[in-house]
C-alpha cells in the first residue's frame, strides 16, 4: 500500500550493476522504502539506475581497494578478506535506495497533484534531504568514514 492508499503492484525488475556492486531489484525497492503506487515502473528503474551510477562513483575508491585486496564481488567476497560482507552489501543497497527514493520524491509532484489529496511528506524538501543523508552516511559507512569529518586547517 503506497502514500495514497492505493495498492502497490509490485515490480519483478532486476537492475544490472557492474558484477563487483550488487544487482537492485524494483520490488525490493517498492518494498523497502514505500513508494506511492501512481509511480510508473520506468521512473522507478530510472531512479534506481540514476542514483547507482552516483552511489558507485562515489564509492569506486573504495571500489579500487577493495579490487585490490582481492575482492571481485563484495556480496560474495571470502569472509576471510571482508568479514562484513552481507553488511557492506546491504549497506550499498541502502545508499543506493535511499538516494533513488530522494530523486523519486522530487518527480512526485509531477505525477499526481490534487490540491485535495496534497500530501507534504512525499513532496517536501525536507524529506528529500533526509533521504539524501540517509544515503550519504551509508556511502560514508562502506568508505570506513564515520558520520562526520574533521580536517585540521
Amino acid at each position: 500500500m503506497s502514500f495514497s492508499g492505493k495498492p502497490t503492484n509490485l515490480v519483478e525488475q532486476a537492475i544490472e550493476n557492474d558484477g563487483f556492486w550488487p544487482d537492485l531489484s524494483v520490488a525490493e525497492f517498492q518494498k523497502g522504502y514505500r513508494l506511492p503506487a501512481e509511480y510508473l515502473v520506468e521512473l522507478l528503474a530510472d531512479g534506481l539506475a540514476i542514483a547507482m551510477g552516483e552511489v558507485n562513483s562515489d564509492l569506486a575508491k573504495r571500489k579500487t581497494q577493495w579490487i585490490a585486496a582481492g575482492i571481485t564481488n563484495v556480496a560474495a567476497a571470502d569472509p576471510l578478506v571482508l568479514p562484513e560482507r552481507t553488511h557492506m552489501a546491504a549497506t550499498y543497497k541502502r545508499a543506493v535506495y535511499c538516494r533513488a527514493k530522494a530523486y523519486l520524491l522530487q518527480q512526485f509532484a509531477t505525477v499526481n497533484r490534487r490540491a485535495e489529496a496534497a500530501n507534504v511528506a512525499k513532496e517536501s524538501p525536507e524529506t528529500r534531504e533526509q533521504f539524501l543523508a540517509f544515503s550519504q552516511q551509508a556511502v560514508r559507512s562502506i568508505q570506513g568514514r564515520g558520520r562526520i569529518t574533521a580536517a585540521l586547517l
